[in-house]
């Protein structure tokens, strides 16, 4: 049976933040008026780690979409795209805001609101880091066309595009997966620094690369790297967070996520079945 590592200390801590407002950035309540099912429905968040629990076609991600949708920084197409010739169900969705942005106001809660009317969505959208993992993060690398360039044999990695994984991440994730990954590596090849390829060592120091990966593996990896550079006051949205992962790994992710609310005052928001 796990034990988790997390202290009822560290709990009440972030209700207590919570219910104290003590905040720069936090989303308190989602009013749904109208959004796909929901019918003047709200969601509070009185604790800073959400698990959205339901069966497939429940209405979580449509929940996490609209977590999403007042932030600047997401396209309300990433989570709410429309056919125009078949979803007529879209006219006249409205949901409503209420949430902490000291930006905005020092004292009181900010409230907004996101509707979609006239072929378009009008929001009063305001900043905050988001990172969203989609259940995308989990496809293998061998099932991945735009990483099939990299089995040419004319491909070379330059040395400065192989990086480590950095030593607080590669503590994280060995502490979740169960297994060491401080010698496996980051392969950057884009100007962005976007993370292109994986590659993992074994106890006998061969190298191997992702695709050679469990799904669930390259996904932690992935999410735990996104997650500590994520600056603090952040919205971390994560779909399906068990997909491909062991029940041990995915309670251990878990209390990773809580300790990232405690140590950089993020937000997490998950859907689980």
């Amino acid at each position: 049976m796990y034990r988790s590592e997390i202290r009822p200390s560290q709990i009440k801590k972030l209700f207590d933040k919570c219910r104290k407002l003590n905040y720069q950035k936090y989303l308190s309540k989602v009013g749904l008026v109208k959004c796909r099912a929901f019918v003047n429905q709200q969601i509070t968040f009185d604790f800073p780690v959400t698990a959205l629990i339901g069966p497939n076609g429940g209405g979580k991600t449509t929940i996490l979409g609209a977590c999403a949708l007042i932030y600047k920084s997401i396209s309300p197409r990433q989570f709410f795209t429309r056919s125009r010739q078949l979803d007529e169900e879209m006219k006249n969705w409205s949901i409503q805001y209420d949430m902490i942005d000291r930006e905005k106001s020092k004292i009181d809660i900010v409230k907004r609101t996101a509707s979609f009317s006239k072929e378009k969505w009008y929001r009063d959208a305001v900043s905050r880091p988001v990172l969203f993992f989609g259940v995308s993060r989990t496809l293998p690398a061998v099932e991945r066309k735009d990483l099939s360039k990299f089995t040419n044999r004319n491909v070379i990695f330059k040395k400065e595009e192989i990086q480590t994984l950095g030593t607080e991440a590669a503590t994280h994730i060995t502490k979740i997966l169960g297994k060491d990954v401080s010698k496996y590596s980051i392969i950057k090849t884009d100007k962005y620094g976007n993370i292109a390829l994986l590659s993992g060592q074994t106890e006998k120091d061969a190298s191997y690369s992702e695709f050679h990966f469990g799904a669930g593996e390259s996904s932690v990896i992935k999410m735990v790297l996104g997650i500590e550079r994520i600056v603090d006051q952040g919205l971390i949205l994560i779909e399906e967070i068990e997909n491909g992962l062991h029940p041990l790994a995915t309670a251990r992710l878990v209390d990773y996520l809580i300790d990232v609310a405690d140590r950089k005052s993020a937000q997490i928001i998950f859907t689980t079945h």
